[in-house]
């Protein structure tokens, strides 16, 4: 038995060994892949494809993770660059509002060199059903004393100072109902009183008291202090006159004035601490 398989072994050998004589042979003597190699290379080729193709993927994918990391870390530099910028864009508003608000006052000064200012920032507001009030950041450690006028950088009627302490104060604005103030027409240069009014505060307005019933006022004049008892200085800004009714005393008129400052929007205004009356 072992005699025959060593005999079959070495036959299948031998045939083994002249077939690939043969195809040697033909492949020497044609030029061509023998059929075998053909096969060999059939069945390999899809396996070779694969691989490539897997291969591709991979490079791919990795390249795509290289790109993506490096996009990432692009995009977070920028966002800082951009955060900085926009820092410096905000401060540079910042400067620039600040730079009008001082041209401003020194405008109004240049005009009247008697005022003196301080300048301040809103720090709460304290709006209700019967009054109207802001507190300022300055107080009388920076000289602010009751009474003195509050108005905006451009000479508008913000209100007066009511109440002081040391590091801050309150304001009762222009609308409050506790306001009053010396008026005058500026057209007409017709006097009267400005102060607050219940109903009219719920508007944002407030009024002109104590006019004649043929007083010159008509709808679009301009309302500016007085300057009459010497509390507050003259030829401040108040509002202008929206429209002019009889009181219920038929005696006299009243006119609505609606003031130039919204004291709801300002942020920013000027203390005047002192100012030489004008007669």
């Amino acid at each position: 038995m072992k005699a025959f398989f060593s005999f079959r072994t070495l036959v299948i050998l031998l045939v083994l060994a002249i077939l690939c004589l043969a195809l040697a042979v033909y492949t020497g003597a044609t030029g061509n892949s023998n059929p075998i190699s053909h096969a060999i290379g059939v069945v390999v080729s899809p396996i070779q494809q694969g691989v490539s193709r897997v291969y591709d993927v991979f490079r791919q994918g990795r390249d795509y993770i290289d790109n993506y990391q490096a996009l990432e870390e692009e995009n977070a530099a920028l966002r800082v660059q951009v955060s900085e910028l926009e820092q410096q864009v905000r401060d540079a508003a910042i400067a620039t509002e600040e730079n009008n608000r001082l041209r401003n006052l020194l405008g109004m000064q240049e005009r009247n060199r008697s005022l003196t200012f301080r300048t301040a920032e809103v720090i709460a507001r304290s709006p209700g059903n019967w009054s109207n009030t802001i507190s300022l950041d300055k107080g009388s450690n920076d000289g602010v004393a009751e009474n003195d006028l509050v108005v905006t950088d451009d000479n508008r009627m913000v209100g007066y100072v009511s109440s002081v302490a040391p590091t801050y104060c309150e304001v009762t604005t222009v609308i409050d109902t506790s306001m009053q103030a010396g008026a005058m027409v500026t057209r007409s240069r017709v006097a009267a009183v400005a102060e607050g009014d219940y109903t009219l505060m719920n508007e944002g307005c407030l009024r002109l008291s104590y006019l004649e019933t043929d007083a010159d006022v008509v709808i679009g004049d301009t309302v500016e202090t007085s300057g009459r008892g010497g509390v507050f200085p003259k030829g401040i800004m108040i509002g202008t006159i929206e429209r002019v009714a009889p009181e219920d005393n038929g005696i006299s008129n009243y006119a609505v004035i609606r003031p130039f400052v919204d004291v709801g929007e300002i942020t920013h205004v000027a203390i005047i601490t002192d100012f030489e009356v004008i007669d």
